[in-house]
């Protein structure tokens, strides 16, 4: 039964998510802006990624891997502007019923501002209702504190935090990383109607 759920993948997605718009990125999205994101030392460090300057045409070459099916690339628009500030990605397993996610906030004036708060719901919505899947899962090293509480408190839960898993780009050191997870059921009974199942 799960395989039916990959004919709902949709390659052109779009949602309103309140002050927030997220949809499919193309390649037409590509700009100097995401560059800079990429070379930012606050993104490097919350992603321990090495110092790297991307170009458009890399950008651009990136965003044309996802096929929008399995691989999905979504950006996340401030509607009051229409600048495009971040983006998420989804890498769904539909013969297991979940998906690993992963945020980024690039634009700097909207970092630790509820950007994720304010678009989980509807994240939420289409990935467990339009996608299908049972399951939404994350990785996040233990140090970020901030992503990490945020998940905690919408429900997800802890699986495992591997000690000393990875490795820091910038020092050396070893980091814990941390595996969540946040189940369809457990969303629905935090976020359902009254008269809505679980």
């Amino acid at each position: 039964m799960a395989a039916a759920h990959t004919s709902t993948a949709q390659t052109n997605v779009s949602f309103d998510a309140g002050e927030y718009l997220i949809r499919t990125l193309t390649a037409a999205d590509a700009s100097d802006r995401w560059a800079v994101w990429m070379a930012d030392p606050e993104v490097r460090h919350s992603l321990n990624v090495a110092p790297r300057r991307m170009t458009r045409v890399e950008i651009a070459n990136y965003i044309k891997t996802f096929d929008q099916r399995s691989s999905l690339l979504w950006g996340i628009f401030a509607k009051r502007t229409g600048a495009h500030i971040g983006f998420f990605t989804v890498q769904a397993d539909y013969a297991r019923s979940q998906g690993l996610v992963n945020l980024l906030v690039g634009e700097p004036e909207y970092r630790n501002h509820g950007v994720l708060s304010a678009i989980r719901r509807q994240f939420a919505e289409y990935f467990f209702d339009t996608l299908g899947l049972r399951t939404m899962m994350a990785t996040a090293l233990a140090r970020n504190e901030i992503i990490v509480n945020t998940l905690l408190k919408a429900g997800w839960t802890i699986n495992q935090t591997l000690k000393q898993n990875v490795v820091d780009h910038a020092t050396g050191a070893k980091l814990d990383l941390c595996l969540l997870s946040l189940s369809r059921k457990a969303w629905r009974a935090r976020n359902k109607p009254k008269d809505r199942p679980v």
